[in-house]
C-alpha cells in the first residue's frame, strides 16, 4: 500500500501534461528528524501546484535590436585604406625610377647644358640622361634589397638559371609578330586624330641625336627597367594580397598610363597584360623582358630604316600592299608562337595566385 506521497508522485508521472520530474523536485529536502525515521513517517514536502494542462505564459523576452553594421561610408573608407596599404609599397620602385630620371634630366638641362634650348636638349640629350637615370635606379634598388637581407634578382624575380631557350625564342618572335601586325594596321588607317598622335609620338622617340643610341635605349634599356619595375616589383608585391586578375589589371593600367598618346596607351595596356601573364606563368621576369624586347624591336628597326635609308619611308607609305603582307606575316607568326608556347606548357603546372 502506497503512502500519500507515493500516490501523488505516481499520479503526476502518469499525466502527460506535467513537467519532467527533475523540474518538479524541490531544490532542497527538509531535514529529517530522528523521531520521524523511528516512526516510519516520511518527511513532508512542499505542496506543488497541480498542472492544469495549459502552458504557462512565458515572459516575453526583450527583442534584441540587430546591431547596425558598418555604413557605406565606412566600407568605402576601409576599401580605400586596404588599396593604399598595398598599392603605395608596390609603386615605390616606380616612383624611384621616375624621380631619378627626372632628376638626371634636370641636372643635364639646367647645369651641364644650361645654354642649350630645351627643345634641342630634349631632342639630342634625353636618351643620354635617361640611360644614366636607369643605371642609378638599378643601383638604388640593389642597395635597398641588400639592406632588407635579400638580393636584387630575388626581389625582382629575375633568374638566369633553368631558362628554356625555346620559350625565350617564342616570346621574342611573338612580340615581333604582334608588333608587326599592329604597326601594319595603324599604317593602313588614315593618319588623322589619334593615329597621327601615335605616329608623332613614335617619331619623337627615335628622332634623337644618335639613332644607334635611340635603338639601344628603346629596344633593350627600356624593356629591362620597365619589366623590373612593373612586373618584377609592382606585380609581385600585389599578387599575394590582390590575386592574379586584380594585380594584373592595376599593373597594366599604370603601365599603360606611362605611355604617350591614347592609341599607345591602349596598345601598352594589352601588351602589359600579356607580359604580366607570362611573368606569372614562368615566375621569372626574364621571359617578360625578352617578350617586351620583341614588342619594341620592329618599330626600332623600321625607324632606323626611315632615318638612314633614303626613300624608305616614302616606299612604305605608298606601297600599302607590302604593309598588308607584313601585317599578315606578323599575325601568322604571333599565332604560331602562341600555340607553340601553349603546347610547351601543356604538361607543366602553372603558378597560380588566388
Amino acid at each position: 500500500m502506497h503512502s500519500d506521497f507515493e500516490e501523488n508522485r505516481i499520479k503526476e508521472n502518469s499525466s502527460g501534461t506535467g513537467k519532467p520530474l527533475i523540474q518538479r523536485l524541490p531544490e532542497t529536502f527538509p531535514e529529517e528528524s530522528e523521531d520521524s525515521e523511528e516512526a516510519g513517517v516520511l518527511p513532508e514536502f512542499p505542496e506543488q501546484e497541480e498542472s492544469t494542462g495549459e502552458a504557462e505564459p512565458e515572459e516575453e523576452a526583450d527583442e534584441e535590436e540587430p546591431e547596425e553594421g558598418p555604413d557605406r561610408r565606412e566600407i568605402v573608407e576601409r576599401e580605400i585604406f586596404i588599396f593604399l596599404r598595398y598599392f603605395f609599397p608596390a609603386v615605390g620602385p616606380l616612383m624611384i625610377y621616375i624621380g631619378v630620371v627626372l632628376a638626371c634630366l634636370c641636372v643635364g638641362a639646367f647645369i651641364f647644358h644650361l645654354g642649350m634650348p630645351l627643345q634641342q636638349f630634349a631632342k639630342e640629350m634625353t636618351n643620354v640622361y635617361a640611360s644614366l637615370g636607369v643605371i642609378i635606379t638599378f643601383l638604388i634598388l640593389r642597395k635597398n634589397s641588400r639592406r632588407a637581407g635579400s638580393t636584387f634578382f630575388e626581389d625582382a624575380t629575375l633568374y638566369r638559371h633553368n631558362l628554356d631557350w625555346k620559350k625565350i625564342l617564342l616570346c621574342v618572335f611573338f612580340g615581333i609578330g604582334a608588333a608587326l601586325g599592329l604597326s601594319a594596321l595603324i599604317s593602313l588607317m588614315p593618319s588623322v586624330g589619334i593615329i597621327a598622335d601615335y605616329e608623332d609620338s613614335v617619331a619623337n622617340v627615335y628622332q634623337r641625336w644618335s639613332v644607334i643610341l635611340s635603338m639601344i635605349f628603346n629596344t633593350f634599356f627600356t624593356p629591362l627597367v620597365e619589366e623590373v619595375v612593373f612586373r618584377g616589383y609592382m606585380l609581385n608585391r600585389l599578387l599575394p594580397h590582390w590575386g592574379e586578375k586584380k594585380a594584373l589589371l592595376v599593373t597594366s593600367v599604370v603601365f599603360a598610363l606611362m605611355h604617350g598618346s591614347i592609341l599607345w596607351v591602349l596598345y601598352a595596356f594589352v601588351m602589359g597584360w600579356i607580359i604580366g601573364k607570362v611573368s606569372i606563368l614562368e615566375d621569372n621576369i626574364f621571359y617578360a623582358i625578352v617578350l617586351h624586347i620583341g614588342f619594341n624591336l620592329p618599330s626600332a628597326v623600321i625607324w632606323f630604316m626611315y632615318l638612314t635609308v633614303p626613300g624608305a619611308r616614302e616606299t612604305m607609305d605608298t606601297n600599302q600592299f607590302l604593309v598588308f603582307l607584313l601585317g599578315v606575316l606578323g599575325v601568322t607568326l604571333a599565332a604560331f608562337c602562341f600555340n607553340s608556347y601553349r603546347r610547351l606548357r601543356k604538361y607543366e603546372t602553372p603558378v597560380k595566385f588566388t
